[in-house]
């Protein structure tokens, strides 16, 4: 590269070094992640492009210090680049996993950038006066630039690394932190997505692997450890071999309205409640980690159980507890569903409500439960309560328990769909204000994967009768928010001419107006159209 340079004309290594800033520029103003230290690196390099043009203007002298300045530019730019498209292509959770050192070579790049158009105005004197004193006040403010991370992000990673410190293997924590990074990273807290990134994660830590760069390689193992162990990152095969040893482990002759008590050992001496983050005292005995923190801040240092004086105050994560606390968690979740189940599947209204209750407690209290009540087969169960249930309130009750079933949750919204829940909730439309409500949310759930819509279940929709003027009538109805989802719903699906037409024979007629009067309409939708408007005229006319 450097004797490329060396036999080309200085005008043309310009031009080549311009063609570099511009470029990069462009794409550093492109990178979604830490764009705040990427904005401004930008706006560095397309401040650097008057410099150029004007040394292009002005016909500069070939000497080889400005040869050398070019070059040196040439190169920090590269680099600029190169971290710029590492951005843009590395996985998600590598770039948080790595934002400090991300940002502080973002930093460094600036820097090295400052210093080269230092090199460039020393070495050539035809720069004009105002562009040197923009020059000088311009590598200035690179040579000085400070960047820093996202102080959310940064959160994430003390968080993680304090994890991988205490060597915390427990789901609790786990699941805390993938939710922490999903909702950073603007990833849904999905199995399918997470697992996803997971994969491209362990992609990273081969390569790092075949590089030899072991530190890295072990660094990005223990990552991988710890977020292996979170609920949504197990694989629907994972999950149900889990929910059956589980299963298995309660044996037949346990009464599913049981519930195993706590050992008295999972009990915190302080708040007198089994603990979530068990932590030990020199003494040994073990504590709710925010209760002994109260108990020691407040200036006492005695053991609140055996009244020991502490000679250490240091807090030891119980992982022990920790894990035998979280598998009799799990053991009565299982009980509970499978009490549900049994509920569900009686004649007794009054055991619907309280098993379509428990549900939504048990989705509130562990994402997991959304797969293990679809695994214990209860959507179905749920969807044929809300066919043939006569009660209103267990009507809505089994339309918000279907909706905490399937939101964050695409194989749940599959499974509703299989049981024939698309019927029933589009029948459910047709219902009072309060049912029609949780009906249309749990509808707007079903279509949409995160920001994405689910093309199939939509397609659908357009098949369901009665479903667009159902949709339309909510859209005309005094709810507000059953009113805006409802225009959720029918916009997308003016996709279709059919339905657009349909919109209009329930007086919507503003999608017909909008692609009428865009122009963007084929004759089949002529056709239907004037075939709709001719037989709606006939139809009044014969009425009249």
């Amino acid at each position: 590269m450097t004797l490329i340079m060396d036999l080309v004309p200085i005008s043309a290594l310009i031009a080549f070094v311009t063609t570099q800033v511009l470029e990069t520029a462009v794409a550093a103003q492109d990178v979604l992640f830490e764009r705040d230290s990427f904005r401004v690196l930008s706006k560095y390099l397309l401040d650097i492009q008057p410099v150029l043009a004007d040394l292009t203007m002005r016909e500069l002298k070939d000497a080889e210090a400005t040869r050398q300045a070019l070059g040196f530019l040439s190169q920090e730019v590269k680099a600029a680049k190169s971290l710029v498209e590492s951005c843009t292509t590395k996985p998600r959770f590598w770039l948080l996993v790595n934002c400090r050192s991300i940002v502080k070579e973002a930093q460094q790049v600036t820097r090295d950038i400052g210093k080269s158009l230092e090199l460039l105005s020393l070495a050539s004197t035809e720069v004009s006066a105002d562009i040197r004193d923009n020059v000088n006040r311009l590598q200035w403010e690179m040579q000085n630039a400070e960047f820093e991370a996202s102080q959310s992000q940064l959160r994430i990673i003390d968080k993680l690394e304090l994890g991988l410190r205490e060597h915390r293997a427990d789901q609790g924590f786990a699941n805390d932190l993938i939710r922490e990074i999903a909702r950073a990273l603007g990833i849904p807290v999905e199995p399918s997505e997470l697992i996803k990134e997971l994969a491209s994660l362990r992609r990273e830590k081969e390569e790092a692997a075949a590089r030899k760069e072991k530190e890295e390689e072990a660094f990005m193992e223990q990552v991988i450890a710890l977020l292996s162990q979170a609920d949504a990152t197990n694989s629907p095969e994972q999950v149900e071999k889990h929910y059956k040893e589980i299963v298995m482990s309660l044996g037949t002759s346990v009464n599913v309205e049981e519930h195993f008590a706590p050992l008295e050992s999972f009990i915190c001496p302080l708040k007198n409640d089994v603990m979530s983050d068990p932590v030990s005292l020199c003494t040994g005995t073990t504590c709710e980690r925010k209760e002994i923190e109260k108990w020691l801040d407040s200036g006492t240092n005695i053991d609140p159980g055996t009244h020991e004086l502490l000679s250490d105050l240091t807090l030891r994560p119980n992982l022990p507890v920790k894990q035998s606390i979280e598998e009799w968690v799990e053991r009565n979740y299982c009980l509970k569903i499978k009490a549900a189940k049994r509920k569900l599947q009686s004649e007794d209204e009054m055991k619907h409500k309280d098993a379509l209750a428990q549900m939504q407690k048990l989705c509130e209290e562990k994402p997991m439960n959304k797969n293990w009540i679809a695994i214990e087969g209860l959507i179905p169960n749920a969807v044929q309560v809300l066919a043939k249930s006569h009660s209103r309130d267990v009507k809505r009750s089994a339309l918000s328990t279907l909706k905490a079933l399937v939101t964050g949750h695409a194989q749940n919204k599959d499974k509703v769909v299989e049981a024939g829940g698309l019927e029933q909730v589009v029948r459910c439309l047709a219902r009072d204000a309060k049912i029609a409500n949780a009906a249309v949310e749990l509808l707007f759930e079903l279509l949409h994967n995160g920001p994405e819509h689910n093309v199939s279940i939509y397609r659908q929709l357009s098949q369901e009768k009665s479903a667009i003027l159902l949709l339309v009538t909510l859209l005309n109805g005094t709810v507000e928010g059953s009113a805006e989802k409802a225009q959720a719903i029918l916009e997308k699906l003016c996709d279709n001419d059919d339905n657009i037409v349909q919109m209009a024979a329930a007086n919507w007629y503003e999608p017909l107006i909008d692609r009428l009067y865009r122009g963007t309409v084929d004759v089949p939708f002529h056709y239907k159209y004037f075939s709709f408007l001719f037989g709606n005229v006939l139809s009044k006319a014969c009425t009249v």
